[in-house]
């Protein structure tokens, strides 16, 4: 056999080496492996990370300070080396709290910024349009956040790309009727509640623990997002005589209530009671005077550990806000996941780590969190503070809901 004929005959595996060694070459040169090259998002040294937060429009009193918490959190984690290696880059969009607008921002995160996961969507109805789009495509969304988001199907079965972490308004309405009556022996209440998948699962849930434990829902008025004037619906309420009001909904439609019905001279005979949207002291803030006294639904201890670490790094914030807290321990949770799920991340891997990681996880701040392949639902433990010189005050431990239902 001629050289020519033997080199010929070479030709192949010497392609072979030269391919080899191009492919060794670029790992040694720290270039992006296969591995991290075949998933969205992920490179040799950085993770991107989407979320959908109002910081324009209606509810970006909550979502503003949630995203705030959010970045000193991944900047905490970046500054301390990352994941694995990895920095987190926290890519937020604005839908200006128009569930219209909400597909369009999931798009834009995942078609354009290339983004590996959803972590966190706000209010209830803009979490579940993006779970229409992330849910069938195979990508994680951790944290919707609104406690009427969808993470289980028509038959009650785990959505498996969706993880909850806070508490629905179910289980929550439950434990306001079980507070209400066997705490403040309220027997008679009334509902003020937003007319949508907010509040209409707490007006269910709210009516069955009174009546199990024999108090009465006298009267409910439903409100839309948007309203301003609540001079009727106070009317409406006042009229049925309630022992109490419970106040569903968000911050600038509560507070709009409860300051035109004392603008009106009428404060219930045992004040107010509001559900957690409303956990902040700058609700309290905005309410003045005419707040005072009221109770507060919540599930965030305010002397854990974790806020104590959360006070270290807000330090020069002037007043405590619950919002960038949630932000914060969220963060967290997520960042928790991320480590779990290795340093060949993936999204199965992240799912993985989600439905088998967290059983019985110590949040950090109070009550403990649990998924399985089969509960993707968040925390069901809830505790009551009471607005006090302008201040919410922790007044309750903690009650879990399957204790008081059914």
């Amino acid at each position: 056999m001629g050289l020519l004929t033997r080199f010929r005959a070479r030709k192949p595996y010497a392609a072979l080496l030269v391919a080899m060694a191009a492919m060794f070459g670029l790992a040694a040169c720290g270039g992006t492996t296969a591995a991290s090259a075949s998933v969205p998002g992920v490179t040799s040294n950085t993770i991107t990370i989407g979320a959908v937060l109002d910081t324009t429009g209606p509810i970006k009193v909550i979502c503003a300070p949630i995203l705030a918490g959010d970045q000193l959190y991944f900047n905490k984690i970046n500054a301390a080396g990352g994941i694995n290696g990895r920095q987190v880059k926290l890519v937020p969009v604005s839908d200006g709290g128009d569930a219209t607008k909400t597909k369009d921002a999931v798009r834009q995160l995942f078609e354009q910024d290339n983004a590996f996961a959803l972590f966190q969507v706000c209010g209830s109805g803009n979490a579940n349009v993006a779970e229409s789009y992330t849910n069938p495509k195979g990508i994680p969304l951790v944290d919707p956040i609104g406690g009427g988001a969808k993470y289980t199907d028509a038959q009650g079965k785990a959505l498996p790309w969706v993880w909850m972490t806070q508490p629905n308004y179910g289980d929550e309405g439950h434990v306001i009727g079980n507070y209400v009556t066997q705490n403040l022996h309220a027997k008679t209440v009334g509902l003020l509640y937003e007319n949508d998948v907010l509040g209409l699962q707490q007006k269910t849930t709210l009516g069955e623990e009174l009546q199990k434990y024999g108090g009465q829902l006298v009267a409910s008025v439903g409100y839309s997002a948007t309203q301003t004037d609540f001079t009727a619906a106070v009317q409406t309420l006042k009229a049925t005589h309630p022992d109490m009001i419970v106040l569903n909904g968000l911050p600038g439609p509560t507070a709009g209530f409860v300051t035109t019905a004392t603008g009106q001279g009428y404060h219930p005979t045992m004040g107010y009671l509001a559900n957690y949207p409303m956990a902040d002291n700058s609700w309290a803030k905005v309410l003045g005077a005419a707040g005072e006294g009221i109770y507060v639904s919540g599930y965030t201890s305010v002397t854990s550990p974790l806020v104590k670490q959360y006070l270290q790094d807000t330090t020069s914030d002037p007043v405590f806000s619950a919002y960038k807290f949630y932000g914060y321990i969220n963060a967290k949770i997520f960042t928790d996941a991320l480590n779990k799920a290795g340093k060949n991340l993936t999204r199965d891997s992240l799912r993985n780590a989600l439905d088998h990681g967290f059983n019985n996880y110590d949040t950090g701040f109070g009550p403990s969190l649990t998924w399985t392949p089969e509960k993707h639902g968040g925390l069901s433990d809830f505790m009551f503070s009471q607005i006090k010189n302008g201040q919410l005050v922790q007044v309750s431990d903690f009650i879990k809901a399957s204790a008081v239902w059914p």
